[in-house]
């Protein structure tokens, strides 16, 4: 039987994590979790810089004063992100 080496492509991993399917995946999940989050709460996502993983990440803020306060006295965020 003829044993096969794994070579890893240089820059593969990277492509897979800043792909366009990986990034409407994360763009679907802080959406929901915004709008789960109610009125107020917004969302944005980016590529970090390449040193050396690149990953995209997202964000979910409160973007008004009345969020920020619902936040700070009903932990809406960590309600709404501890929400599977």
């Amino acid at each position: 039987m003829t044993q096969h080496r794994f070579v890893p492509k240089p820059g593969a991993l990277y492509e897979v994590r800043t792909s366009p399917a990986a990034f409407a995946w994360i763009d679907r999940v802080a959406a929901a979790k915004a709008a789960a989050a109610g009125d107020g709460f917004e969302w944005s996502s980016r590529v970090g810089r390449k040193n050396p993983q690149g990953r995209g990440r997202a964000i979910v803020y409160p973007a008004t004063h009345a969020a920020r306060r619902r936040n700070a006295k009903e932990n809406t965020l960590v309600r709404v992100l501890g929400s599977g």
